[in-house]
């Protein structure tokens, strides 16, 4: 089993699929106009669904972005075919309040160390961008979530990486990734997100 500094890759998790080794996806919902408006009925059942779904381990983490346009859920699932499944039975999908989504694989992510209890609403950030050097990056996020400065993250096949900062501030966030080291300063992007859990 991986420690959990260890950031395995895809093929590793592909490879070792039937010995219980899964991909994490970060899936990226885009909300219906009247999002706000109309969610708070289907809210307890969707914060029911997304904990028991993280109490089996197969949510990472989850929660929308402030301005309700964009939701955000981090899933750990066999394949591509589970991942499918947990989208389509999604309560907020069901509901209609999202209107499509994006679903990107990690080849490498760095689990969290803690998880916030249901409903915690943090406020932090999620930056993405480039990376130019990976394994500095990797060093950097290790020793990120060390500090309790990131909360987990991981790196996309494409080059690009995502870390879930704690900071409210998407400025602030991008200056710690940057300052880690590894990373493409310039092209790195913050953006405000509220953690449920």
């Amino acid at each position: 089993m991986p420690e959990r500094d260890s950031l395995p890759t895809r093929g590793m998790a592909a490879t070792a699929a039937g010995r219980g080794v899964t991909l994490v996806y970060h899936v990226h919902f885009t909300c219906a106009p009247d999002y706000m408006a109309r969610r708070l009925p289907f809210r307890p059942r969707h914060l029911t669904q997304l904990a028991t779904l993280r109490a089996v381990g197969r949510v990472v983490a989850g929660g929308p972005e402030p301005d309700g346009t964009a939701a955000n859920i981090f899933y750990r699932v066999a394949d591509r075919d589970e991942l499918a499944r947990l989208l389509e039975e999604n309560e907020f999908n069901r509901a209609g309040l999202f209107t499509s989504q994006e679903a990107r694989v990690f080849a490498e992510f760095l689990e969290p160390l803690m998880l916030p209890s249901l409903d915690a609403g943090l406020r932090v950030s999620i930056v993405e961008g480039a990376v130019r050097d990976r394994a500095a990056a990797r060093t950097g996020l290790v020793e990120l979530r060390r500090q309790a400065h990131a909360a987990f993250g991981g790196f996309f096949e494409n080059g690009a990486a995502l870390v879930v900062v704690r900071s409210p501030e998407p400025d602030e966030a991008v200056r710690l990734v940057a300052a880690a080291g590894g990373w493409e300063p310039t092209r790195l992007r913050g953006r405000s997100w509220s953690q449920t859990l």
